[in-house]
């Protein structure tokens, strides 16, 4: 779950100006759905690979603020404020508190994930359909071998510019997260990203920073 857990001509969709040309267009355009549009909540199933045969899969919700999110699935939940990450196992009486680093933001944050093209990345752009929608799939190649991901492929709904699906590749195995549902122009509390210690007056918190 650690790896897993994208405005321009582009946000005709959304503002109505035109349709996306390029590979770029479309990663502007649907960051923007992820970052610049309200809050976003959206429920996924993620699934890693070992090469390309599936090891484990989890389903869940996600809430993202910016940089902030928090991730819930049957076994975990996930906050961080944009500074502090606090993870929980269900059920456990702890909770690791810590300072995550780039990749490991990008490795739970698809916001993270999605803006990662802004350096380092070569990218381009073809159309396929996924789940019944016309999509751009836009492929993301690192141009430095020490980068985080070598290949990231990302597919977006033609009409909305929601990401569909993200495809990360790390050291040879692939996490795949598919986006079921995709709300973003949301307003959500700050507290819904710090862990709320007096829903877990029995938890103690493990601080690992």
């Amino acid at each position: 779950m650690r790896r897993i857990m994208a405005v321009a001509i582009s946000i005709q969709a959304m503002t109505g100006i035109a349709w996306a040309q390029s590979a770029r267009e479309v990663l502007d355009a649907t960051a923007a759905c992820m970052t610049k549009m309200g809050d976003v909540r959206a429920q996924f199933k993620a699934t890693q690979f070992s090469g390309t045969t599936p090891q484990s899969e989890a389903t869940g919700t996600m809430c993202i603020s910016g940089r902030k999110f928090q991730m819930q699935t049957d076994e975990l939940t996930t906050w961080y404020d944009g500074t502090t990450q606090w993870s929980m196992m269900n059920g456990s009486n702890e909770v690791n508190m810590a300072t995550p680093d780039e990749e490991e933001q990008a490795a739970l944050n698809p916001a993270t994930l999605v803006g990662i093209y802004k350096k380092g990345y070569r990218y381009n752009l073809t159309r396929s359909t996924l789940r019944g929608r016309s999509t751009y799939v836009v492929h993301l190649s690192a141009k430095n071998r020490k980068a985080a991901f070598s290949d990231i492929f990302i597919d977006v709904d033609q009409t909305t510019y929601h990401p569909l699906c993200i495809r990360a590749k790390k050291d040879g195995d692939w996490t795949r997260l598919s986006i079921l549902s995709f709300q973003n122009s949301l307003t959500l509390p700050a507290s819904t990203f710090t862990f709320p210690a007096s829903d877990y007056p029995n938890v103690e918190v493990i601080d690992l920073r």
